[in-house]
């Protein structure tokens, strides 16, 4: 209940009470205006009646019996007022009493109906105190799970990170050892590569070096009687098609005619056989600039 409710209740309660208060008083104050008034009235008849028996002893007994009848009569109208008097004053205190009885009651079941509501009011304030101590509990509780979830997760993702760093390590290794291995093959395809272009080229030339010095023998003429052992050792240029460019005798033989027939059979012989670059890049590369040594 709020302080202000509780407040209202009791000034009704207080209310109530100064009612009550207030009647008994009434009550009271009647009660002793009725004590009061009783005594007065019976001096005032027993002073009438002295003053009456006075009288009568200067009239006549018919005037006294007159005075009497009229005393009695008036006696008679007092006690009946009196009377009357009491029982009005008596209904009103019953009365009074009556409503004074009913506040009363009224003031009981406000205190009855207050108390009910206290009691009411107390025991949904227990059980809000015990829905609020078992939310708070469920609170904590939950908030305690959340936690010990928190910190599984966060564990577990720990956990995962520290996997995922020794799968990403494993994984840069392999790929550091198969590019490593990529390597070596790719060394020993390109050794072996350029092996077999070597020998290719190697075996190219020899073949066509062979057709080149044939192609120029062909088409040289040797003056009788020249010395065998001669050799001219002569450097060749050739066009990507074989045309003869230059032909320079690098290495004389001795002999000027010797060497000027060679010379002439080489610009003969021309074009002379080239491989193309199809064939062999690295022979058709190498025999555009030859030597040769020609001997008959």
């Amino acid at each position: 209940m709020s302080d202000r409710r509780k407040a209202g209740s009791k000034n009704r309660v207080m209310a109530y009470i100064a009612a009550a208060v207030v009647h008994l008083l009434v009550i009271a104050a009647l009660l002793y205006n009725f004590s009061n008034n009783e005594p007065r009235e019976t001096i005032d008849a027993f002073e009438a009646e002295k003053i009456d028996t006075v009288k009568a002893s200067v009239i006549d007994e018919s005037q006294i019996k007159d005075q009497e009848e009229k005393l009695k009569k008036a006696d008679l109208e007092r006690e009946r007022k009196k009377r009357e008097e009491k029982q009005r004053q008596q209904d009103e205190l019953k009365k009074i009493q009556q409503q004074a009885d009913q506040e009363q009651q009224k003031v009981i079941d406000l205190q009855n109906k207050q108390k009910l509501e206290q009691e009411k009011l107390e025991s949904q304030r227990k059980a809000i105190a015990l829905k609020k101590k078992k939310d708070e509990e469920q609170r904590k509780k939950d908030e305690q799970i959340a936690k010990q979830k928190a910190e599984a997760e966060k564990k577990r993702i720990a956990a995962l990170k520290k996997q995922v760093a020794r799968e990403e390590e494993d994984l840069r290794e392999r790929q550091r050892i198969n590019k490593l291995l990529a390597e070596e093959e790719a060394e020993r395809l390109q050794r072996e590569a350029d092996r077999r272009a070597k020998e290719r080229t190697t075996t190219v030339m020899s073949q066509y070096s062979s057709k080149i010095e044939q192609a120029i023998k062909d088409k040289w003429r040797v003056a009788p009687g020249t010395e065998s052992w001669r050799v001219a050792k002569i450097n060749i240029k050739l066009s990507p098609e074989g045309e003869v460019l230059k032909v320079v005798v690098i290495n004389s033989s001795g002999s000027q005619d010797y060497d000027r027939s060679v010379e002439t059979a080489v610009l003969q012989a021309s074009p002379l056989p080239f491989p193309t670059a199809e064939e062999d890049p690295s022979a058709h590369q190498i025999l555009q600039d030859i030597n040769i040594n020609l001997k008959q």
